[in-house]
C-alpha cells in the first residue's frame, strides 16, 4: 500500500431511504404515465427529444416546497431541461 493521502480511498457508498425509495417509485411511475399518455415528447418543446432522452422535471422544485405531481412534472427534453432548470418562472408548458 502507498503511503496515506488525505483522501478517501474508497467512496462512501449510500443506500436510498424509505422516503426517498418512496418518491423515486413515485417519479418512475408519474413517468411511466405520462409517456403513455402523450408519447415520448417534450410538453415543453413538442420535439421527440434526442439520444440523451426525456426527463421528469419539477417546475416547482421538492426543494422549494413541490410535489411530484402531473400538475408540477412535465416530461421534458434534455435541452429544455437544461434551460429551464435555474428558471422555472420562464416555462411555458404546451399540455
Amino acid at each position: 500500500m502507498g503511503k496515506w493521502n488525505g483522501l478517501r480511498r474508497k467512496p462512501i457508498s449510500r443506500r436510498p431511504s424509505s422516503g426517498q425509495k418512496i418518491e423515486l417509485a413515485r417519479r418512475s411511475k408519474l413517468k411511466a404515465e405520462l409517456i403513455a399518455e402523450f408519447g415520448n415528447r417534450c410538453m415543453t418543446c413538442g420535439s421527440t427529444g434526442d439520444w440523451r432522452g426525456i426527463s421528469l422535471s419539477h417546475i416547482i422544485p421538492l426543494s422549494r416546497g413541490g410535489q411530484t405531481t402531473r400538475e408540477n412534472c412535465p416530461l421534458e427534453c434534455f435541452t429544455c431541461h437544461d434551460k429551464y432548470e435555474k428558471h422555472p418562472e420562464r416555462r411555458e408548458v404546451n399540455q
